[in-house]
């Protein structure tokens, strides 16, 4: 068994992979990758072959199942390292989301529950309250509806919300305790006052009915933290949000970081916590990790209370992302989390075919940005980033396809999310 907690380290190579002390900085490329690829397209070669240019990287993860259904997961990397910096952008959302679940279902004792009104009041001239919701039904924001629409849409306001909720020294000494050291979760998103500001987050109240049932204060951060390998910059200039333009690299240090090693920690402790050490685990509620996995494998038009009028590939990058290759049906879910931002595009999924007893783990970030300017809005997303990941997706998936499983995988739990 792995100890690590709900984020769970796995075993490599006989090589606690999550330890800070022990991780891989860099991976070998896996042959197996290797040969799947050759049979891409010259698009997709074209990308493979300038690994410094579009500074991708890939894990890929086959999941064995023995006659009881119990996984073993066997991971497969390409181009991958530590070190590299990419600004994760919204993959921050699901660690985040996974604590504010973690959170809520602890303060079940104070009647508190993912579906209580949650408020959040202002104590500064940089924050701003959230009293009331009218895309939910009850017209009031909860740390469900948060979650879903980070989950579904990538919103950036309930990111900020939960962000608020959790707090700056809490989300990162949860992260440190349970062996995610390296992870900084450290800012809002989309906001107009200085970095300054992320130390401070809002006073946050819960409701049942028109009582307040449970009040947690503003509060400042103690602990500061940066990019846990000296500097980190990208681009060769980019534009602030006053849009002044500044003829050299940005830095990152003081932003978020996550690398794809640990994400992919993240999405192993949600959907296969049972090969977890259970002393270390950080428990989630049946309801909770049920909400969390529907929330991540719905499409947008699915969804009531928000209603989405989007197209399915609109948070689906793998498979499907280029827009060419709409999903068959609800048999093919893809349980995801994506980043797009400065030109950086990243997915991570759990892909899960009902019908064709398939399902994998993949999880991959590019660099798209030609002129190396940050904030001009233009990569080339649509016309290099997308293809590449739905490829590498479908790449994937034909594999998987074909290769042999000695036992059928039963997905009824996760059929039974979008009944």
């Amino acid at each position: 068994m792995k100890a690590f907690g709900f984020f769970v380290g796995f075993l490599l190579m006989g090589k606690c992979a999550f330890a800070q002390q022990l991780a891989p900085l860099t991976e070998s490329n896996s042959p197996l990758l290797t040969q799947i690829f050759s049979r891409s397209s010259q698009a997709f070669f074209d990308v493979l072959s300038q690994p410094e240019k579009y500074r991708y990287q890939v894990i890929y993860t086959k999941i064995n199942r023995d006659k009881n259904g119990q996984p073993t997961l066997e991971h497969h990397y390409y181009n991958y390292s530590r070190q590299q910096y990419f600004y994760p952008a919204s993959l921050v959302k699901l660690p985040l989301s996974v604590l504010a679940l973690h959170k809520t279902d602890s303060m079940a004792v104070n009647g508190i529950s993912a579906y209580t009104p949650m408020l959040t009041g202002v104590a500064d001239p940089c924050q701003t309250a959230a009293l009331f919701d009218f895309t939910q039904k009850n017209g009031y924001p909860s740390v469900d509806g948060y979650v879903k629409k980070m989950m579904l849409v990538s919103d950036n306001d309930a990111y900020n919300r939960i962000y608020e909720y959790l707090g700056y020294d809490y989300i990162n000494e949860k992260l440190h305790k349970y062996q995610l050291p390296d992870v900084r979760i450290v800012q809002r998103f989309a906001q107009q006052c200085d970095s300054l500001s992320y130390y401070c987050t809002n006073p946050i109240c819960f409701l049942n009915g028109a009582d307040t049932i449970f009040k947690q204060s503003a509060c400042t951060a103690q602990t500061r933290l940066v990019y846990p390998y000296g500097e980190a910059f990208m681009g060769n200039g980019f534009y602030d949000f006053t849009n002044y333009f500044h003829p050299y690299p940005r830095s990152f240090i003081y932003n978020n970081f996550l690398c794809l090693q640990d994400l992919q920690t993240v999405l192993e402790g949600i959907y296969f916590p049972e090969t977890f050490d259970s002393k270390n685990r950080i428990e989630l509620s049946t309801n909770s990790r049920k909400l969390l996995q529907k929330y991540m494998g719905q499409y947008p038009r699915e969804s009531s209370f928000p209603s989405y009028n989007l197209n399915d590939n609109y948070k689906k990058y793998f498979m499907i992302g280029d827009g060419t290759l709409p999903p068959s049906d609800a048999n093919l879910r893809i349980f995801n989390v994506v980043g797009k931002a400065y030109g950086v595009l990243s997915d991570c999924a759990y892909v899960a075919d009902f019908e064709n007893n398939v399902e994998f783990m993949l999880t991959a970030v590019l660099y798209v940005n030609e002129d190396e300017i940050l904030n001009d809005d233009k990569y080339e997303y649509d016309t290099i980033g997308h293809p590449f990941l739905a490829e590498l997706g479908n790449l994937i998936y034909n594999f998987e396809r074909t290769r042999n499983r000695n036992f059928t995988i039963d997905f009824t739990d996760k059929k039974m999310l979008f009944d």
